[in-house]
C-alpha cells in the first residue's frame, strides 16, 4: 500500500470516529434542548395560569386552559417541592398514534391556597423525524471530507513526496558494478536531505567494498591457480619415479586434493563472476539444439555407468539466455544427474516450450530439499562432488528470471527449469 493511501486511510478512520462521537453529541443536545425548551413554554404557561387564578375571575373558556389541569391542593399534599417534570409517550387520540409528552406541574400558593398546575405538551423528539436527517448529514459529511482528503493526498502528496520518490528512482536505477553516483537532487525538505546524505554514504561505501571485494575475488583465484599447477605437476613426476607403494597413495591422495581444490577455485571464482553479470539483454537460445548435443557430449560417461537415457525433445524451443551460461547450466545438471545416479539406472529428459525437465533414478539426498541450491551442499556426502554445481544452476536461472524446482520421490530426482515468458 502506498503511503498516501496509508495516511488517508488513517484520516478517514479517525474522521468516522470523530463524526460518530459529533453525531451522539448532537444527537443528545438536540434531545436535551426539545426537552428544556419545551419545559421553559410549560413554565410559562403555568404562570400564566396562576396569574389568572389570582385574578380571582373565569379563565375556564380560555386558550391557555386547553392543556392545563388545576388542583386544590389540601394541607396533607402540600410537599415542599416547586415543580415536577415527566416526559414519557402517550397515546394521543387526536393523532390516534404514540407521541412523546411532557407535563409540568407547579405548586404555586395563591391567596393562601395552593394549588397543583399540570400542563401539557406533544413534543417531537429527535428520534422521532430528525434522526434520519441527521445521519445522512453526517453520513454526507464524511463522503465529502473522504473525497476532498483523497484528492488533496494525491496531489499534495505528489508534491512533497516528490523528492522522495526521485531517491526511490535513483536507487532502483543504481548497480555496484558502476561507478556511477546516485546523483540525487537536493531538497527542501531537511529529513529528505538527511537521506540523500546517508544513501549518497552508504552507496559510496558499498561501490567501494564492491570493487575491494572483486579485485580480491579476481587476484586470489588468479594468484591460486599458479601454485595449484605447480604442485600438481611436482607430484605427477614424482608419481613417474620409483616409489614404494605407501608412497605412491600418500602422493595420489595428494594429487586428488589438490584436483579437489582446482575445482572449487574454478567454481567460486564462476559464482562470482555470475554475480555480476550483466543479463540484459536476454538473447535467445535454441535449447532444442543445444540440449540434445549436451547430452551426446556425456554419453560416454553415462555409458560407462550403465546408464540408459530417454530424450523427448521438443522442437524450436528457444528462450532468453546466454548460450554460454545455457551450456554452463547443462553441463552442471547432466553431470549431478550422472554422478548421483544408480549403477545400471536411468535418465529420462524433457523439453517443453514451458520447462526443461531432467529425471534421474538414484538414493534420497541426504539434506533438506530446500538446502540443495545451496553452495557445498550436497545431496550424498559420499559422492565425490564439491557441491557447487546446482548453486551455479540456480544463480544462472536466476539472471534470467527463470525457476529451478527440485524434488524427489519413489527412488527418482527431479529437476525442473520453468522458463520465464519472452522464448519462441
Amino acid at each position: 500500500m502506498k503511503l498516501n493511501y496509508r495516511y488517508t486511510l488513517a484520516y478517514a478512520v479517525i474522521t468516522l470516529f470523530v463524526l460518530s462521537v459529533g453525531f451522539a453529541i448532537v444527537y443528545g443536545a438536540m434531545s436535551r434542548s426539545v426537552t428544556q425548551t419545551t419545559i421553559g413554554k410549560l413554565r410559562h404557561l403555568n404562570e400564566i395560569i396562576a396569574a389568572q387564578l389570582g385574578r380571582g375571575r373565569d379563565y375556564s373558556g380560555h386558550p391557555a386552559r386547553a392543556n392545563v389541569r388545576i388542583r386544590r391542593l389540601t394541607a396533607a399534599d402540600t410537599a415542599g417541592r416547586t415543580q415536577l417534570v415527566q416526559v414519557r409517550r402517550e397515546w394521543d387520540p387526536a393523532l390516534q398514534s404514540s407521541v412523546s409528552v411532557v407535563r409540568l406541574a407547579t405548586y404555586p400558593r395563591i391567596r393562601g391556597q395552593r394549588y397543583a398546575i399540570t400542563s401539557r405538551a406533544v413534543v417531537v423528539m429527535p428520534s422521532d423525524e430528525y434522526l434520519t436527517g441527521i445521519v445522512l448529514v453526517f453520513a454526507w459529511t464524511f463522503v465529502f471530507l473522504l473525497a476532498l482528503v483523497v484528492i488533496l493526498s494525491e496531489v499534495i502528496s505528489w508534491y512533497i513526496l516528490k523528492p522522495f520518490n526521485a531517491i526511490l528512482q535513483g536507487i532502483e536505477r543504481f548497480q555496484l558494478s558502476q561507478k556511477t553516483t546516485l546523483g540525487l537532487q537536493p531538497s527542501r525538505t531537511m529529513e529528505f536531505n538527511v537521506l540523500n546524505d546517508f544513501l549518497m554514504k552508504m552507496t559510496s561505501r558499498a561501490q567501494s567494498d564492491y570493487q575491494g571485494l572483486k579485485e580480491f575475488s579476481e587476484n586470489a583465484s588468479h594468484e591460486l591457480q599458479t601454485p595449484i599447477a605447480s604442485m600438481k605437476a611436482k607430484i605427477e613426476l614424482l608419481m613417474d619415479s620409483e616409489l614404494t607403494e605407501k608412497q605412491l597413495l600418500m602422493l595420489t591422495a595428494m594429487h586428488d586434493e589438490l584436483e579437489r581444490l582446482a575445482k572449487i577455485n574454478q567454481s567460486l571464482t564462476l559464482l562470482a563472476k555470475l554475480e555480476h553479470f550483466e543479463s540484459h539483454p536476454a538473447p535467445l537460445t535454441d535449447l532444442s539444439r543445444l540440449v540434445p548435443a549436451t547430452e551426446a557430449a556425456f554419453a560416454d560417461l553415462a555409458e560407462m555407468k550403465g546408464l540408459r537415457t530417454t530424450q523427448q525433445i521438443a522442437a524450436g524451443v528457444r528462450v532468453p539466455l546466454d548460450e554460454s551460461l545455457a551450456q554452463l547450466l547443462l553441463n552442471n545438471l547432466f553431470s549431478n544427474a550422472i554422478r548421483h545416479n544408480l549403477p545400471g539406472g536411468e535418465i529420462r529428459l524433457v523439453l517443453s516450450a514451458t520447462e526443461l525437465g531432467l529425471h534421474n533414478t538414484g538414493h534420497a539426498p541426504s539434506v533438506p530439499v530446500s538446502e540443495l541450491f545451496g553452495r557445498f551442499r550436497k545431496g550424498n556426502a559420499a559422492l565425490d562432488s564439491i557441491g557447487i554445481g546446482l548453486a551455479i544452476v540456480k544463480r544462472i536461472s536466476e539472471l534470467y528470471h527463470h525457476r529451478v524446482e527440485y524434488t524427489y520421490g519413489e527412488g527418482w530426482h527431479h529437476i525442473r527449469v520453468v522458463f520465464a515468458p519472452g522464448g519462441d
